[in-house]
Formats: structure tokens, sequence, C-alpha cells
């Protein structure tokens, strides 16, 4: 069925204009499952044939489903929302004002009835990738459609059923999954079944309920690699059993944890399909004290870009605190999220993986009346312990002497390049 004109969701500080013309109401078998792609989390991950893609849904304890997938039949990848309960009575084909707010975002689109067995809500299609993001990457959801206002649903877990769909939608346009297999198959997971008080649509039930808090980390990495591996600080993926990428600025994608050295607080990880960009260590001659250097993370990306910033410095101390010889200082400003980021010199060639910042750290020598606030001190691992790191797990990487010194918008381009946001649900 074609749609006249999609409603798409929009960031109400963006100043961006919405499209609000009239929307087109779809049937019961564009929110329903065809057959389940995983369901080992809170989020159930379904394959839907007619949007020809994928869908993630829940069923929260006051019977309130949300639903959010992808849509792949124009050829062109759109989204969508869901949102529905049985104790509503929104009328199909009639449009309504949707607000989503997100911790500290709040986006609002035109929506249109929608009716899912039982199951009466509104649905809002030719929804944005970046309204997704946000969707899967704060802890709450306010919801009001119309002049209803339903409150808070906890979004706990919305990261890893995000991942999966994403996986799910991969293996659906590789053909990994057989849309046409599962047509012919007659597997109806959730297909559209006749009426009755005990259908609903395909979802599991939230067992954490509205309440229940969950913690993410958030970091730096940088590929090493072309093969898709990674390098970032273990103290930035201490408590998760997986983790996602978001490599220049596009969409988060699974990450495996491979290993980690709680020790020299490194962590080795790896996502699929490889990296076109890579970094390259330094050899001969090493980097010396008062050698530029240039920092770019990823640092609170609630407040900051979430593009990335650059930072640049000196090398203030070839150790670390206390004489740490396999770290060394850097004067380059550094903050929560830029963990486990590239230190590279003017030649864009790696010289160390930032670990630690001192700034806000009081220091006393003995005497009660002598506190000083330490500034400006910040810490990097020194690339020749990351190298025995990558050795002693057999993976690769290129090392090459300092070239010749560009300017700093020409390397901060290069790091950017290799770098890439790591998150990742802490488990209690």
């Amino acid at each position: 069925m074609a749609v006249s004109s999609l409603s798409v969701l929009c960031r109400s500080a963006c100043l961006l204009a919405l499209l609000t013309g009239p929307a087109a109401a779809f049937g019961e078998d564009h929110y329903t499952s065809d057959k389940v792609y995983d369901d080992d989390g809170k989020w159930t991950v379904s394959v839907n044939t007619t949007r020809k893609s994928c869908f993630m849904h829940m069923v929260y304890e006051d019977d309130t489903v949300i639903e959010v997938g992808g849509d792949h039949r124009d050829g062109e990848l759109t989204h969508f929302f869901m949102f529905g309960n049985t104790s509503w009575s929104y009328r199909e084909k009639r449009d309504y004002e949707v607000v989503a707010d997100y911790d500290r975002v709040t986006w609002t689109g035109e929506g249109v009835g929608a009716k899912v067995n039982d199951y009466k809500g509104v649905a809002v299609e030719g929804v944005t990738e970046e309204a997704v993001e946000d969707f899967a990457g704060s802890s709450t959801l306010h919801l009001k459609i119309g002049k209803a206002d339903y409150g808070n649903y906890n979004l706990a877990g919305t990261r890893r059923g995000l991942a999966k769909m994403r996986e799910c939608i991969r293996a659906v346009e590789d053909g990994s999954i057989s849309l046409q297999e599962i047509e012919q198959g007659g597997e109806a997971d959730g297909k559209p079944q006749p009426k009755g008080d005990d259908q609903k649509p395909t979802a599991r039930p939230d067992d954490g309920g509205k309440d229940e808090e969950t913690t993410y980390s958030s970091g730096t990495a940088f590929f090493v690699n072309g093969d898709g591996y990674l390098i970032t600080n273990a103290h930035v993926v201490e408590g998760c059993e997986d983790a996602e990428a978001r490599r220049d600025g596009g969409v988060l994608e699974p990450a495996t944890i491979v290993a980690r050295d709680e020790a020299g607080d490194l962590a080795l990880l790896k996502v699929e399909g490889g990296s076109p960009a890579f970094g390259t260590f330094r050899g001969a001659p090493p980097i010396r004290l008062g050698d530029t250097v240039v920092v770019f993370g990823y640092p609170l990306t609630d407040y900051l870009s979430k593009t990335g910033n650059l930072a640049t410095g000196l090398v203030a101390s070839l150790a670390g605190a206390g004489d740490d010889e396999n770290e060394m200082q850097i004067s380059a400003p550094v903050q929560s999220g830029n963990s486990g980021g590239a230190v590279v010199d003017q030649s864009g060639r790696i010289v160390g993986v930032v670990v630690a910042k001192s700034n806000i750290q009081n220091y006393a020598s003995g005497d009660k009346d002598d506190i000083e606030v330490i500034q400006n001190a910040n810490f990097a691992i020194k690339a020749s312990v990351a190298r025995t790191f990558l050795d002693a797990h057999d993976v690769r990487y290129a090392v090459e002497p300092p070239g010749e010194e560009m300017k700093t918008p020409d390397v901060a381009e290069i790091a950017r390049k290799f770098s890439a946001q790591v998150m990742c649900e802490v488990k209690e």
C-alpha cells in the first residue's frame, strides 16, 4: 500500500519543519510477526514480510505494547513506531499528535490510528534513524498521544533490542533470511489470526516494570586493522556482556567483546564487516617530551556533540602518575567518554590510548593547609603497551615511522575516520 505522505518525528529543539500531511493507515499485517528472530532479551525481534524488514516489540505491565521497526518496501529503509493498548480507543485512519519525551530530548510527530487484533493505538511512519537512536539511547520514554498523557515507560534493554533488530534487518537485506521461505512456510508467529480476547500482537512482558533503572557505559575506541578489531579501555566495558559501536557518525552496530585486560585497562572489541579506515601505530623514533598530540573522542555525548570532539595538547611527561612507565601524561583536555580513544602525533600515527584524567583531583603533600587542585594532568597508555596487548591476542596491526607533520584539521580527519563511540549496558 503506498503512502502519499509520511509523518516524520523531529526533535522539538532542532527547528526543522514537520511533515504533517495526511497519513495513511496500514493493515494489521504491517505490525505483526511472521517469524521471531530473537527472544532472549526484553524486546522480541521479529521478521515482518509485508514491510520486508524486522521490528522489535514489548508489552508493558499496563498492557501497553510498543513496536519499533524498519520498512524496506520501497527500496529505502525507513522506520516506524506503534503504540497500542487494549483499553485505548483511538480510531483507525484518524490523525493524532504523538510526543515522545526522552531523557534530554523531545520528538513530536503526526501519527495515525491503527488496530492490531484487540489492540488500538497510533502508528508513526517514516520515522528518522536519529529518532530511533534517541529512543534506544534513553532510559525512559514519557508518552503523550493527542490529549492523553500515559506517563513513563522504562527503556531498559533497548540498546540490545535495537542491535538485534539491525542484525535481523541486515540478514533480510543480504538474503540470509528468506522472506519467500517464511511466506511459503506458513509460519505465523503472530500473523493476524481470528480476533478474540486472547489475541495480542506478538510481544513479551516487560519483566522489569516501568521503574527499573539501567546503567550504560560510554567511551571511545579505535580500529587497529581492516578486520573490524577495535581497542578501548577495559573500564569502558566493565560489567558489560556485549557492546555496540558507532563509527564516523553512523548507526550503532553490535560489537563483540573479544578480550579484556583489567590490569592494563585495555579491551579488544570486534564488529562484523571490517573497517575501511584504521589507525597506524608510530614506530621509531618515539614520541618526545613536548611533542604535540591530538585526541579525538566522544565525550559527554548527552551534552556535547554526538559526532565527536577534538582536543590538542603536548606530551607533558613520558611517565604516568607515580612514574608509571606504561603511561604518559598529556595536556590535551579529556572528559568522560574520551576513555579508550587514540592519542596521535602530528603525522596521524597512534602514540597512546586515553585512560584517565586528574584535573578534578585534590593533591595534599601532608600539610592540611597544602591542598592543590591538579589541572590539565591527563594520562594515556603508551602505544607500546597496546601493541603488546594486541600481540597477545594475535591481532594484526600496522606500524610506521612518523611521517611529515600535517595541519591539525588533517590529523583530526584521519583520527575521526578510524575512531568509534562505544556503548554497553552494565549488568548488575
